[in-house]
């Protein structure tokens, strides 16, 4: 996390009801298969088989021997029982043993855009928490804001700040099917003159001058902290560094008078 971002952080919008998804986190029963899922079936016993096979879009699939059977909305071990209970109806199998695993996951997923470090979808092979789900795709990139903005697949927009998360002064949530999240770039700052390491640097909230500074590696030798000029809309002005970090400003670094 950013090492300027200062206690109070707070999430921009707090759901109302308690944490989103904590039900469906308490009563977790396994991941429920879906369309486009890829999976594998073996069949144990006189007459058995291994199949691979994508779930369809009506939610099924088929097999030899039993045909047509209902795979979505179904765990591996509720289909595994569901294709088990057909052979021994049909009187195909006797014992039939049936094992079912998930190669590939593709139905109950949540979007990564923006300034992850690997966007991508994420699969919820079990419930996951908005901190968790972004260690999936290795954290944030350099300059990446520390709020990040959430669309539910009902359409409502949240933003959650993952520094006040991390320091357990917001809660966590749990993510669901649908969910879309999207990192954005912090506002930038731009440094130059007699500066350790002129650029330009992302602002975190309640970033000072002082600490703008800092974070380019403070003044050099020949510079000063007290002779820094802030360029802000087009104005010209001393530094004050106890002010906070504008979207954009210029700070520059002059010489000191030795």
């Amino acid at each position: 996390m950013k090492a300027f971002a200062l206690a109070g952080i707070a999430l921009l919008l707090t759901p109302v009801a308690g944490v989103p998804g904590a039900a469906a986190q308490s009563n977790w029963q396994g991941y429920q298969l879906g369309a486009e899922d890829q999976i594998e079936v073996q069949i144990h016993g006189q007459g058995g088989a291994v199949v691979k096979t994508r779930i369809k879009s009506d939610g099924s699939i088929t097999l030899p021997l039993v045909g047509s059977v209902r795979a979505a909305d179904q765990t591996t071990q509720a289909l595994a029982t569901a294709i088990e209970t057909q052979l021994k109806r049909g009187g195909l199998m006797t014992n039939p043993i049936v094992n079912v695993e998930i190669l590939e996951y593709a139905s109950r997923t949540v979007t990564m855009l923006g300034e992850f470090a690997n966007p991508r979808l994420v699969p919820l092979d079990r419930p996951l928490t908005l901190t968790e789900i972004v260690a999936r795709v290795g954290g944030l990139k350099q300059g990446a804001s520390d709020t990040v903005v959430l669309r539910r697949a009902n359409g409502t927009v949240e933003r959650y700040n993952l520094t006040a998360i991390a320091r357990n002064e917001a809660r966590d949530i749990v993510l669901l099917p649908g969910d879309a999240l999207f990192a954005t770039s912090a506002p930038q700052y731009y440094i130059y003159g007699q500066v350790g390491n002129a650029g330009t640097f992302g602002i975190v909230p309640q970033m000072t001058i002082r600490q703008a500074l800092a974070r380019a590696g403070g003044p050099t030798l020949a510079g000063s902290e007290r002779k820094i000029t802030l360029y802000r809309a087009g104005q010209e002005s001393d530094a004050d560094l106890a002010a906070l970090v504008q979207p954009n400003d210029v700070l520059f670094v002059r010489e000191r008078i030795f």
